[in-house]
Formats: C-alpha cells, structure tokens, sequence
C-alpha cells in the first residue's frame, strides 16, 4: 500500500511539473530532521524498570518549482517509550537489526511523512497548502507532532500581518498517544473525519510582548468540541530582566454517543469498557486553566504556576501537554501514552476526576553550552492517578475488591483505561523534585541528565540521559 501512494503521488507531481522539473526538484532538495537517543532508569517502592530508546526522524524536501515540492519522511523508533517492569537484557534486538516484527507497539521503520506543498509567494500571498500524508501540528497536539499522523490536507497563512490563519482536515489518522496508551502493535488509523482551525500571533504582532493562540477542532463521532486558548504578555526591562504573565484555558465536550471508527480491537471496545463499573464512566466534559508568572534574567529563567480543572474531568487535549507550558519533567509521563497530564484518553477521560499542579521551576545556561535545572511540582485533586505495574501490586493488594476487578472506591480506583488493566490508578498527592543538567557540544548535538524523584503517595525515581542531534 505505501508503494502504491508513492507510485500515485510522483505520478501526480510528474503530470503537474514534467520529468525536467523533477529533475530540478531532486537536484535542490534539502535535509532535516534529528537522531536521539535515550537511557531511562525507574527504581523504588512503586516503579521499576530500564531500557533504551532510537528516533530517527530524516525528512527529505525536494526543491520547489512553481511554488510546488515534494516532501517524504522516514521514521524509524526502537525501544519503550517508558519502561514498565522490563529491563535491558534484550534491548540489542538481535544480529545486524532489530527485529521489528509486531511485538512492540514504540517500535517503527517505514514512512512517515508524503505530501505535496505548494506556497503562493509568487502571487504575493504568504500561503501554503499541503496535501497527503502528514504530521498533524497543532497547539492541542504540540508535545508528540512527530508522532502524530494524517492523511488530508492543512493550510496556512500569514497575509495579515502579526496573524497566522491555520486549518486541517484528515480523512485517516492516528495519534502516537492512543496507540502508545492502547498498546497496539498492529498498523491502523481512526476513520472519525478530524477537523483542526487555529489562528495565532505571530513576531510581528503588536503590542510589542503580547501574544495569543486559539485552537478548536472537531472530531466526528468522538468529540463536538476541543478548544485551547493562551494568551501571554512579557514586559523587558531597559537592563535585560522581563517579566511575563501567561494564561491558558482547554476544554472538551464528548460526543454523547462516542465510538472509534476503526478495526483495531482496543479502541473498538474502548467508550464501551470506559462506563463498566470499575472505570466510572466517562467524563462528558472536560476542562484545565494554566496561569503562571515567568521571570528571565540574563542567562536564569524561572516559572511559578497553578493548574486546576473544570468540568467532569481534566482530559482535553490530543496529548498529554499540547501547548500547556508546565513545569515538571515526570508528574504527567509516569507512564507513556499521554495517560496522566491532559490526554483526552487518559486517566482524566474518567467521570468525577480533576487535577491540581502547583509547579516552580529554574533554569541557568551559560554561553560555554552548560546548563542546570530545578523543577519541584506538587500535584493533587481527585486525580485516578495512575501507577506502573509494581505500584500496581502494591496498592490492588492494600484494596482489594474481587468483585469489582480491584475497583475500591477513594483508593484503588480500578484500571487506569480498558487497554491497561494491570496498570492501576489512585487519588494520590505527589511532590516531584528534577535536577537536570545539560550540555550543548555544539549548536545541533547536545545531552542532558534529568533525574526526578517522587515523593508522597507513589515512591519513585526515575533517570533519563538523552542525546540528540539535530540536522
């Protein structure tokens, strides 16, 4: 299938431009991308486990003729996204490659991105507009665009000047949370039609330091509404310090009859599992505020902020962040799939659930590339907070409740999404503490060690030492 839509699209492109311009095309083509690599450890009462992580994401653009250009992408990921309970000892994959045979959902070699763009700079219009398959980036979904496919079109302008005008369309897509958070293996996508509009400021908007964003999408049969909105000021002093306020809101209205269309049999199940007794059923509406203050002097930059929530519960984006600017390096990725934070999947998709953050954080860089961090969040509300396997024993053997499969009300709340039942959940309060320390080796290849420690309700620690190149 994926020959036969590269066969169609350069037979399109070579009944648009002609076999010369093809050549021209090829012969002008550009690189980007980045390679990353990644170490994570988890040791403590409630966590265990170690494994290594490969993303390799090149994207080849062809040169533009006419205001027209071809882009195709591979992906290639090995490894958990998060370990749970498993160790390294198998992590090599086998002789000369890894066998990427169907057994592990993170684990990806084909391609990723297959479009066609076409910009109208020569009729004087700051507009682009792209058809195929492609990444889906949007301010609900900006923590995993990488992962985060389509297959339709999106397009944008700026002819307004300080203004972006944004909008897309997918027949068929997939969100690298849902398939991470349903641990499917299999190749698939959601058929629900997804619609995304946005506009936002950019550069050269004014007032000079005052910016905003609104996002609203649609998703046929599974939710009416999903909005994000942000708004953000920063004030710069005459001797380098500003001060910045920022505020932002999302909220999600279900569909009252929501079902995935799709083959895949976790997602077929899933709105069907969520209202069983031990899930509660799932939350109609969903809401979260973010309100934070932000100081920066020379090379130290800090954040002090408060999330809270609204409505039946807290999952409201397309991942567990979107454009929410937090603070925190592990409250909302204890597990992987956007199943804490504001994933519209993830715990907080359940009825009667909400979340509380209160988060400071610190940053220092100097200009030799060095730099040291300090993040302390506190995290609270009857958040269904879920746990990884070994927290999971430990809290369904304190509850248990045979009758309803674990659920005991006010402490083991159950599974934390049909696709997880051996990953528990509870209302928990949680202090994270993170270090993190940085190195820029030159401008595209830099590492980072971020260790982060919970304490409160779940015992953990988790190391992530992270590696990355970009080109």
């Amino acid at each position: 299938m994926k020959i036969l839509k590269i066969a169609f699209l350069t037979f399109v492109v070579t009944g648009i431009l002609g076999a010369s311009s093809l050549k021209e095309m090829v012969e002008n083509a550009t690189l980007d991308g980045w390679l990353r690599g990644k170490y994570f450890y988890s040791d403590g009462r409630d966590g265990s486990g170690q494994g290594y992580q490969m993303f390799f994401l090149p994207n080849i653009h062809s040169g533009e003729v006419n205001g027209y250009s071809l882009t195709v992408g591979v992906f290639a990921a090995y490894g958990p996204g998060v370990p749970d309970a498993v160790n390294t000892d198998d992590s090599i994959g086998g002789s000369r490659a890894p066998r990427i045979d169907q057994h592990s959902a993170p684990d990806v070699f084909n391609i990723s991105n297959l479009y066609i763009n076409k910009n109208f700079e020569a009729l004087g219009s700051k507009t682009t507009v792209r058809l195929g398959q492609m990444n889906i980036v949007s301010a609900l979904n900006a923590g995993t665009s990488y992962g985060d496919r389509g297959l339709g079109g999106m397009i944008s302008n700026e002819d307004i000047k300080g203004i972006r005008l944004y909008a897309s369309a997918y027949d068929s897509w997939m969100t690298d949370n849902i398939m991470l958070a349903m641990n499917q293996v299999k190749t698939y996508g959601i058929g629900n039609n997804l619609v995304i509009l946005g506009i936002e400021s950019n550069k050269d908007f004014a007032p000079k330091g005052l910016g905003f964003k609104l996002y609203y999408s649609w998703a046929q049969q599974l939710y009416d509404m999903m909005l994000f909105g942000d708004i953000h000021y920063k004030y710069e002093f005459d001797n380098g310090l500003s001060l910045g306020v920022l505020g932002q809101i999302a909220g999600t209205i279900m569909n009252g009859k929501a079902r995935f269309h799709t083959g895949g049999s976790n997602l077929a199940a899933y709105f069907a599992d969520l209202n069983a007794p031990e899930f509660g059923g799932m939350a109609k509406t969903r809401g979260i505020y973010n309100l934070q203050v932000n100081l920066k002097a020379g090379g130290y930059s800090s954040k002090l902020g408060y999330v809270g929530s609204f409505g039946q519960g807290y999952g409201t984006m397309l991942d567990s962040k979107g454009g929410f600017d937090v603070g925190g390096q592990l409250w909302n990725g204890i597990i992987a799939g956007g199943i804490m934070g504001f994933g519209w999947t993830g715990a907080g998709g359940v009825k009667n659930t909400s979340l509380k953050v209160v988060y400071f954080t610190h940053r220092y860089k100097w200009h030799n590339g060095l730099g040291v961090g300090l993040d302390v969040a506190w995290v609270g509300g009857k958040n269904r907070y879920p746990y990884m396997k070994k927290g999971s024993k430990r809290i369904g053997d304190k509850y248990p409740d045979p009758v309803n499969n674990g659920y005991h009300e006010g402490h083991n709340r159950g599974p934390v999404i049909p696709a997880r039942k051996t990953n528990l959940t509870a209302d928990s309060e949680l202090v994270e503490i993170s270090p993190q320390i940085s190195y820029a080796f030159t401008k595209d290849f830099n590492g980072s060690l971020t260790y982060s420690q919970m304490v409160g309700d779940m015992l953990m620690g988790r190391m992530v030492v992270t590696l990355k190149y970009t080109f």
